[in-house]
């Protein structure tokens, strides 16, 4: 039978003209909307409680069984479990909301590998390597297992418990000055930073009882600053294109002189394995450090060097998670709008965040 110009009458379980009297007041009736879950929302904060709560309690109790973590659909945490030869990775999108997680408690002087445990190596404890594939990487040993599987219970409770939940960039009511800028501390985002490179609160930097940044984000490669740079295009224009990686201080690099014969005021320059900034103020050159308060034996030796070269004494903007490209490369942007004193101000909130989201646009990019 062709039901096509028909319509089932629910009343007699019958077909009738969508053209007729009965049709057309079946056609006219309300359709009852579909029914949708809605997601239920948690603030990082009472997550971080939460954790710690578990953590507390399962830890009280002998850890034994097998290492597992279960994934069901809707979960909260993102979270699995790689495997190779020697070592073991925890890997998905949920891994970002640990490593926040940590950030968190760095910023209170707390516990940080409640939530991201260290790597034992056999012979000493080592932040976990990261790579792509495997995510956050772990030697296959006792001490790890039992790490790893503490994490396990805790992000198997936290799945249960907030199945079907989201994790919401809304403003905390308690509003501080320290914590992640825009959630905890206020923070305006201006028209022009939004349209440039829009990104979630949630992945804005904390800052610290200090005032000093956590960006969350390390092993910053010179291409991420280059490729970045490069984007910014003629909006900081006095930013040398080029990350200046000096590996002998005792002499003057060809990309140093360049950098210090062309009309760019401001550079990135890096020794010692450690990131820093170089500018230009008249005749004078002058390096700041995002976290030295004196000059090391790379910076005294270029100042034996560069007649004109000075080191000044600031107070340190970073903390020990080794963000010295991403404090140095938010000062840089500050300083290019700004002028030689506003090396002693407080950097703007909307540079700190400018810098992390083009780390985190740039990151990856060959």
């Amino acid at each position: 039978m062709n039901n096509s110009n028909k319509i089932l009458n629910p009343k007699t379980g019958r077909y009738v003209l969508k053209t007729g009297k009965i049709g057309k007041e079946l056609l006219a009736e309300p359709k009852e909307p579909i029914k949708t879950i809605e997601s239920k929302k948690i603030d990082i904060n009472t997550l971080k409680k939460e954790w710690l709560s578990i953590y507390n309690k399962e830890t009280k109790n002998q850890i034994t069984g097998t290492l597992l973590i279960t994934i069901k659909e809707n979960d909260f945490l993102d979270i699995k479990l790689s495997k190779a030869e020697k070592i073991i990775g925890i890997t998905g999108k949920g891994t970002l909301i640990l490593r926040k997680l940590s950030d968190i408690a760095l910023a209170n002087n707390e516990n940080t590998l409640i939530y991201l445990p260290k790597n034992y190596t056999g012979k000493s404890y080592s932040k976990p390597l990261w790579n792509i594939k495997h995510g956050y990487m772990y030697y296959k040993n006792d001490t790890n297992f039992k790490n790893l599987k503490i994490l396990s219970i805790i992000i198997n409770n936290i799945n249960t418990k907030y199945n079907n939940y989201k994790l919401t960039d809304s403003p905390t009511k308690e509003q501080k000055t320290n914590g992640i800028i825009g959630i905890d501390i206020p923070f305006n985002e201006p028209e022009w930073l939004s349209k440039l490179i829009p990104g979630n609160k949630l992945s804005n930097p904390i800052v610290n009882k200090s005032g000093q940044f956590i960006f969350s984000k390390c092993a910053i490669s010179t291409k991420t600053i280059e490729l970045s740079t490069k984007f910014l295009n003629s909006k900081f224009k006095n930013i040398y294109p080029k990350y200046l990686n000096i590996t002998n201080t005792n002499v003057i690099s060809k990309d140093l002189n360049n950098f210090i014969d062309s009309h760019y005021t401001i550079a990135l320059i890096a020794y010692n394995r450690h990131a820093r900034i170089i500018f230009k103020n008249n005749n004078n050159l002058h390096i700041i450090d995002p976290w030295k308060q004196t000059a090391d034996v790379g910076t005294k030796n270029l100042i034996k060097i560069i007649p004109n070269l000075t080191f000044i004494k600031r107070k340190a903007e970073q903390t020990n998670e080794g963000s010295c490209v991403a404090i140095s490369y938010a000062r840089a942007l500050y300083l290019s709008v700004k002028d030689y004193d506003s090396i002693f101000e407080p950097i703007s909130l909307e540079y700190i965040v400018l810098a992390s989201r083009l780390i985190s646009k740039f990151r990856n990019k060959k």
